[in-house]
């Protein structure tokens, strides 16, 4: 049967004859010539467009892996300075004991200068380039504090704001899920031989030739405790290790390959027990008191101030001006390295109304200051997000806390004052009062999260802790409140944090909180005690840097 459904694709048949039909086909070429053009050029195009976007990939490639050997040669650089200075630390006595002397004067002008180490470390007086001497703060004004303080005014006073801060890049936030922290989940994992340090999902503890040995669930060693050198070794997450040898005559040696190390030696003074630390730095040494006490059979040391200030002094540091002040810091002028690297992270206030949150911006600072001082860590590019940088809550939480210990120095000056020995007002009695409480860390911590996930907070971090002692005395619940990148926990992490750890994150504030006072012209002008018990401290140990090396070497022995 014939089909008689039309062709759709076909024109119809129209009367004409065959010069009709040419015509059409002719004109059907030319609209056809076109297309066919086009479609001969496409392909060319899209192959054009397919070698530029491999092209554009293997750039990309390149240059993720010309940033990879940046950051390889920066971070040899770094371990070879830090092997440098290590060096360097072994130096004769007599070149040790040049930086060793500490300034016990009580003259009014020199409170803030117990030496040259110590204010490289904890002071940003070097960074301020004489700027607060246009403060002219009166410590007269300040024996008025319920009125308007012109001290309060004048000292938060600064050039008015005009440069540009530099853009650098902003720091890589916290992530648990970063590589370095990877590792499986459940939930921490306690621990009696590494007491307040829970281990990480999946981690076991083994006795080896005596000492007790931690390891991961991919069995990569985390800590080892020799009973018999009475040594501790703990292996970061962020590949460092930290050393603590406590010996029986009460001598604590810690070693660490990133941060503070120090030498401890117990003090009397009048029947009163002190503990003499003597602190190594970059090759230099500086020395600070601290008065011990016990707890749940952990020995404790609290920050033992070597200045005091006559009442008014911490009378004005608690007022309140009537408006805030605008203040700009030196440091935003021309912006240092350490405040471009954290720049994503914390930014100081324009304008203050107290000076405790004056105080509270300086600790920060300091205290990053320091951590980049010691690291020498520079910057990685990373995603310009701050979700876990110092908010104004954040300040404002620290701001409390720095009022609490403010006002607990005083106290220590009443007593002072007095003729009575100031009592050791540690972290016990500040968390007794059952109310939550902020730190800014003072080392780098390996922590776990309630995922059993290990990741760290830093030198410069906060957090708030939100228990008193656990059961067994040795740590405390804590939360995340800033951290800056990286393999750091994450904005609200809950962590359980070792007590002596808090005990040390206090004591970092007390020293910071005191230098930023004597940096103030107040606190250079108000009048000043120094007690009786650091008055002549022993001198710092010219052998301390000798000794840290030793511990080294024995730890490396141990381990293998």
């Amino acid at each position: 049967m014939r089909n008689t459904k039309k062709n759709p694709s076909r024109p119809p048949r129209r009367q004409g004859g065959p010069a009709l039909s040419l015509v059409v086909l002719a004109a059907l070429t030319l609209a056809l010539a076109p297309l066919s053009s086009r479609s001969q050029v496409q392909p060319a195009q899209t192959t054009q467009q397919t070698q530029q976007t491999q092209q554009a990939q293997q750039n990309a490639l390149l240059l993720r892996q010309q940033q990879q050997a940046a950051l390889l040669r920066q971070q040899q650089q770094a371990a070879l300075q830090r092997q440098q200075q290590l060096n360097g630390a072994n130096r004769t006595p007599a070149q040790n004991a040049a930086g060793n002397q500490v300034n016990q004067t009580n003259q009014p002008n020199q409170p803030n200068q117990p030496n040259q180490a110590n204010q490289s470390r904890y002071s940003l007086s070097n960074l301020f380039n004489g700027a607060n001497a246009n403060a002219n703060a009166n410590a007269t004004n300040a024996a008025h504090p319920a009125t308007p303080n012109p001290a309060a005014n004048q000292m938060l006073r600064g050039p008015t704001a005009n440069s540009t801060q530099q853009q650098a890049p902003t720091t890589r936030l916290a992530t648990l899920n970063a590589n370095r922290a990877s590792g499986p989940t459940g939930r921490p994992v306690p621990s009696r031989a590494f007491a307040g340090y829970p281990g990480p999902a999946g981690s076991t503890e083994a006795t080896r030739n005596g000492n007790t040995v931690r390891t991961a669930a991919d069995g990569s060693v985390l800590d080892v405790h020799s009973p018999k050198n009475g040594m501790y070794i703990h292996h970061g997450v962020d590949g460092s290790r930290r050393i603590v040898v406590d010996r029986p005559d009460h001598t604590r040696i810690y070693a660490s390959s990133r941060g503070l190390q120090y030498v401890q030696h117990p003090y009397v003074f009048q029947g009163h027990a002190y503990d003499h630390r003597t602190y190594v730095v970059n090759g230099q040494t500086y020395h600070r008191l601290y008065r011990p006490y016990t707890y749940a059979g952990t020995t404790l040391d609290v920050y033992a101030s070597s200045r005091y200030y006559a009442p008014n002094m911490y009378q004005w540091v608690n007022s309140r001006a009537t408006t805030p002040q605008n203040y700009t810091w030196p440091y935003l002028r021309n912006p240092p390295a350490w405040y471009g690297h954290y720049s994503g992270y914390f930014t100081p206030d324009s304008s203050y109304s107290t000076p405790l949150s004056w105080l509270a911006d300086y600790v920060v600072a300091a205290s990053l200051m320091a951590s980049y001082k010691m690291e020498s860590s520079g910057a990685q590019p990373a995603p310009p997000d701050t979700s876990a940088a110092i908010t104004p809550e954040v300040k404002k939480a620290l701001a409390d806390e720095v009022g609490r210990q403010v006002q607990q120095e005083s106290v220590e000056a009443q007593q002072v004052s007095q003729n009575h020995e100031p009592q050791a007002s540690g972290v016990l009695e500040e968390l007794g009062d059952k109310q939550p409480h902020v730190f800014v860390v003072a080392s780098d911590l390996d922590l776990v999260d309630p995922s059993g996930r290990r990741c760290t907070v830093s030198e410069g971090d906060v957090v708030q802790v939100v228990s008193e002692p656990k059961t067994g005395g040795a740590a405390v619940d804590a939360v995340v409140m800033a951290s800056k990148g990286g393999v750091e926990c994450g904005r609200s992490a809950q962590v359980e944090i070792a007590l002596t750890d808090v005990q040390e994150m206090q004591n970092h504030m007390r020293e910071t909180i005191d230098q930023g006072m004597a940096d103030t012209n107040a606190g250079k002008q108000a009048a000043k005690v120094t007690p009786a018990f650091a008055a002549s401290p022993p001198p710092a140990d010219t052998n301390a840097a000798a000794e840290i090396e030793q511990q080294q070497q024995i730890a490396a022995a141990a381990e293998s």
